[in-house]
């Protein structure tokens, strides 16, 4: 009977780690893409009126950011997701810091992409499971 009761404890355990853990994938990822797609609507803002100086400051808070979720997320997350994310958000910066705006579009689209996918893949669903 204790060993019952010690299995179903762990089970739990597990399954409140988990909840806690999608909720808080989701709630960062939705940060994360808010402060994206206001990123990607400044630059557009900057590429029309040819300014680079606040979209450089607010890539710089978008990359700060990222920075104290990465850290987490790199516990949670497969590895390659978070590298994705890296890797657009680096190029991103460095385009918007060379004046390659419709770059950096790209690149921040690219970025908005791997996080949905990251919501995606952690969702619990059938086509996950198999």
């Amino acid at each position: 009977m204790k060993d019952v009761i010690i299995i179903i404890v762990i089970i739990a355990l597990i399954v409140v780690g988990d909840i806690g853990t999608k909720r808080y994938l989701n709630k960062t990822v939705d940060e994360l893409l808010g402060t994206l797609e206001e990123l990607k609507s400044n630059v557009i803002l900057a590429k029309e009126n040819d300014s680079r100086d606040k979209i450089k400051e607010e890539m710089k808070q978008v990359d700060e950011k990222w920075e104290k979720t990465n850290k987490i997320w790199a516990v949670l997350v497969m590895h390659q997701e978070v590298d994705n994310i890296e890797q657009a958000l680096v190029r991103a910066k460095s385009n918007i810091n060379d004046g390659e705006l419709e770059t950096a579009l790209q690149e921040i689209e690219t970025a908005i992409f791997f996080s949905e996918h990251v919501k995606e893949r952690e969702k619990l669903s059938l086509y996950n499971i198999l």
